[in-house]
């Protein structure tokens, strides 16, 4: 046992030198990608004399909740109500989103039929097609249901997305066959074995693509910014760009706003965290 110390030690001392030259790059990376996230919640602590002072104060002088608080109270925005509308759309979304990439994925992966993998691949392939194209064709489509100001436009246009239907598709490639031919012997259909068994297996992937899916909904800006217009109905992110006006920018609540939106998806981050890296690390093994 004496001798087992020394030999770690030298084995740590051995792995520093290698080891050190990549730990002080992802700290300079951390602090690239954290700096303007300290700067955002910093500003939402200023006043508005101190926000638009130079050079920049990194930590604020004179601390002060107003910011928070005009924003939570302010007459010419509910930001209580936008956040509720942005929840409200963002679970809808992502419980129809997983839902039907899943009922998407699962044929692709799981059954044997005639022309599966070139319908595969032509549903990946549009993922070349970029989303701006469909922007206006989409808006169109929505007009023509009656759907501007409404949340069905917010939720029912993204709901196919090929990414997820690629995700979900390389994990259940890795279920052990076995486990569906059982389940088939003892009478069960497709969808009671994508319902009964695949799913339940595939929590950790489920799981990452609904974080995606919440966060994509929760900080999307450009299409809600076209197709809803009632105060009432925006979301979040749309909501908060009043307090930034045509020739005035308020940044100290500009930025508390910003910090409120931020959150809820933080939160659903922290929450799915150790899903997301399963099932980020077994996607695309197959059995």
């Amino acid at each position: 046992m004496t001798g087992a110390a020394p030999t770690t030690a030298r084995r740590v001392r051995r792995r520093m030198p290698r080891d050190l030259p990549r730990f002080v790059l992802l700290c300079v990376l951390a602090l690239i990608f954290l700096a303007p996230v300290y700067w955002m919640i910093s500003t939402s602590f200023k006043t508005e004399a101190d926000a638009i002072s130079l050079p920049v104060q990194w930590i604020p002088t004179r601390p002060t909740l107003d910011n928070y608080r005009e924003v939570l109270t302010s007459p010419d925005g509910n930001i209580l109500r936008w956040t509720g509308n942005s929840l409200y759309v963002a679970l809808a979304f992502t419980v129809l989103h997983v839902g039907l990439c899943a009922l998407t994925a699962y044929p692709l992966a799981r059954m044997r039929f005639p022309g599966r993998n070139a319908w595969f691949w032509f549903i990946l392939s549009s993922l070349m097609i970029p989303g701006i194209v469909t922007l206006i064709p989409t808006y169109i489509m929505m007009l023509n249901f009656d759907w501007i100001n409404s949340y069905h436009a917010l939720i029912w246009p993204g709901l196919s997305g090929v990414f997820g239907v690629f995700l979900l598709r390389q994990f259940f490639l890795g279920i052990p066959r076995e486990l569906e031919e059982a389940a088939r012997l003892d009478g069960a259909n497709s969808l009671q074995i994508l319902w009964r068994i695949i799913l339940p297996l595939s929590v950790p992937s489920l799981a990452t693509l609904a974080v995606f899916a919440f966060m994509g909904s929760w900080n999307n800006f450009l299409w809600p910014l076209f197709t809803v217009t009632d105060v009432d109905k925006m979301t979040l992110p749309v909501g908060i760009t009043t307090f930034s006006q045509r020739y005035v920018t308020e940044y100290g609540k500009l930025m508390a706003a910003t910090t409120l939106a931020a959150v809820p998806a933080l939160i659903a981050y922290l929450l799915a965290q150790r899903f997301l890296e399963a099932g980020l690390s077994t996607t695309g093994l197959k059995e």
